[in-house]
């Protein structure tokens, strides 16, 4: 009689339980309203330029960014020095480029470690934080090391090589172009 007891003791336990996991699974909970900005989305905003040093590297990176995030061409090019500025105005593929990088980079934005000085020359050390979607509402990060060369021009810090922009597309292209294959 014991054993019966105790297996009836489990096993409405075990129900309890689940039926408690089961309503702690968002059964009652709304997806976001549309048009509602993905959580994975990491926008340089005002705020983001407003923390940078006025007229720093940090804040010309931070500027450049929020610029490819955007899809901002004329920003975009605003930001390079001006050998580079006249490569990619030249370069046929620059704009379509930049368009795959943005979209991606909505849910990126570089935190930075270290800026090193030299003269009209800066390197800023960062880590560029990644945002990958997990439902509609949540999000895990990762990050990589990531450093980015800048010129001082006319009182202005410039961006000396955008490589991270090209590499990125190109690492776009190629997924697009494998998906294709399939």
């Amino acid at each position: 009689m014991r054993d019966a007891r105790a297996k009836v003791i489990a096993v409405l336990l075990l129900i309890v339980v689940g039926a408690a996991l089961l309503a702690g699974c968002g059964g009652d909970s709304k997806p976001p309203p549309p048009g509602t900005p993905s959580a994975a989305e990491f926008l340089v905003n005002e705020e983001v330029l407003a923390e940078q040093p006025k007229g720093s590297p940090e804040e010309a990176l931070m500027t450049w960014w929020r610029s490819i995030q955007y899809n901002d061409f004329d920003g975009y090019l605003n930001e390079l020095a001006t050998p580079l500025r006249g490569q990619r105005e030249r370069d046929k593929q620059a704009r379509n480029e930049l368009a795959l990088v943005s979209g991606e980079l909505n849910r990126a934005q570089p935190k930075i470690v270290h800026l090193q000085r030299s003269g009209n020359q800066a390197t800023v050390f960062t880590r560029v934080e990644s945002r990958q979607p997990v439902g509609a509402t949540r999000y895990t990060t990762s990050s990589i090391p990531q450093a980015f060369t800048l010129t001082r021009q006319n009182g202005e810090w410039k961006i000396a090589d955008d490589f991270y922009v090209k590499r990125r597309a190109q690492t776009i292209e190629e997924a697009i172009a494998a998906a294709k294959q399939q």
